[in-house]
């Protein structure tokens, strides 16, 4: 298990997620986010030129791996929020994305000393190395029992 402690500020962690298809991003669509951009490829290709994922497919997609991957083995008490939170580029099918993870700042809590807050910048580039995506991520982690911390 990783507590606040195990994390230092210039750490990089690094993921690939996984391609999305054309029908898989149409059915999220039709699902969550219903406009044409999103659920007639015809439509996207007028204005984006060619289908595009919801913002919040991508998010999802970003996050994949940082929930399964990194986050599985931490002592996470919970995420608290986005800070600007930027869909730069557009997703489009069946393309992969790098997702980077750097942490900002680790800080024991104030008030709470069985605490703590990570800060860390969550960016997904493409292929050819263009932002698709980027935010900045607060996340409240226990501190490692039996340091004085309670």
């Amino acid at each position: 298990m990783k507590y606040l402690e195990d994390f230092s500020v210039g750490q990089i962690f690094e993921y690939d997620s996984a391609p999305v298809s054309k029908a898989d991003i149409i059915a999220f669509a039709q699902r969550w986010d219903p406009q044409t951009i999103h659920t007639d490829e015809a439509e996207a290709t007028k204005t984006h030129g060619g289908l595009i994922a919801s913002g919040f497919q991508t998010v999802l997609l970003v996050f994949e791996p940082v929930m399964k991957e990194l986050m599985t083995d931490v002592a996470n008490i919970g995420g608290m929020g986005f800070k600007d939170l930027r869909w730069i580029r557009p997703l489009r099918p069946d393309q992969p994305l790098a997702v980077k993870i750097e942490i900002n700042s680790v800080r024991p809590s104030n008030s709470k000393p069985d605490r703590g807050i990570m800060n860390y910048t969550l960016t997904a580039t493409d292929k050819t190395g263009e932002t698709v995506f980027r935010t900045d991520v607060p996340v409240m982690i226990k501190r490692r029992p039996g340091d004085d911390n309670a």
